[in-house]
């Protein structure tokens, strides 16, 4: 379940002064790591169809929900089908697509599938250190633990891409549970780190950019993470900011594993 915890808001300073507090936040940056190369012989076969869940956890900033909707129009043109691809955000009116605790369970149910479906899923949002990645309808948190679980439960051996793009996120790569043979995981930020590109002067967050500008239909997952990293340690030493290092692992299974 969601964990709950008193959430302070973060008020935005006016004025030029104020331009790096307002950059702060929950996606990007700059180290990338493997759980290990690949076992001869024990790569898993690539999926003939993906099932996704796209969740904007926080609607403080509008990057956000641009993040999750440019992914569910990314993943349409790969050929996933629009019944296939479940979206939540924070702060929309209609009750059935907000990201509440209740909507989420729901939603990780709809990942079960046959063998040769793969599961993908992108949270992007503010994040808490040692808590996990903000879920705001609720003043909650979405913890490492959790998705370990549901996806154990709903995914199980299936080929499995997570992405957690927001700060401190290192915790979901640093997490044992997730960190199986047959899943990718991506984090925006070291478990210590923030990371940036919130507000209203912005699309998306650095990291969700640049991920967003390296994702290609049959381009090994290794590949874009490597590609990702790049971007937002460019993109972060242009404005002078201190690396968040992105992270990585890759199961022993799906070391080769490509992009939809």
């Amino acid at each position: 379940m969601l964990h709950r915890t008193p959430l302070r808001r973060r008020r935005t300073p006016a004025g030029p002064a104020a331009l790096a507090g307002l950059l702060v936040c929950v996606a990007a940056a700059a180290l990338f790591w493997l759980a290990g190369p690949p076992a001869a012989g024990a790569a898993t076969a690539a999926p003939v169809a993906w099932k996704a869940l796209l969740i904007a956890g926080d609607d403080s900033e509008p990057v956000f929900a641009n993040g999750v909707d440019e992914m569910r129009r990314r993943l349409m043109s790969f050929g996933v089908k629009a019944p296939d691809i479940t979206v939540l955000k924070a702060g929309v009116r209609s009750p059935a697509v907000r990201a509440t605790s209740d909507n989420i369970d729901r939603s990780f149910d709809r990942l079960d599938a046959p063998g040769g479906t793969g599961c993908f899923v992108f949270i992007t949002s503010h994040g808490q250190p040692h808590g996990g990645l903000i879920m705001s309808d609720e003043e909650a948190y979405l913890p490492p633990d959790y998705l370990a679980r549901r996806l154990d439960e709903t995914c199980g051996t299936r080929p499995t891409v997570v992405i957690a793009s927001g700060c401190y996120s290192g915790q979901f790569t640093a997490d044992r549970r997730l960190a199986t043979p047959h899943r990718i995981v991506l984090a925006a930020a070291r478990a210590d780190r923030p990371s940036f590109g919130c507000g209203v002067d912005f699309r998306y967050t650095f990291y969700d950019a640049c991920l967003l500008g390296a994702l290609r239909q049959g381009s090994p997952w290794q590949a874009i993470a490597r590609s990702v990293d790049a971007c937002v340690t460019r993109r972060e030493r242009q404005e002078g900011f201190e690396a968040s290092r992105p992270q990585a692992v890759f199961g022993r299974s799906v070391g080769s594993l490509t992009a939809f």
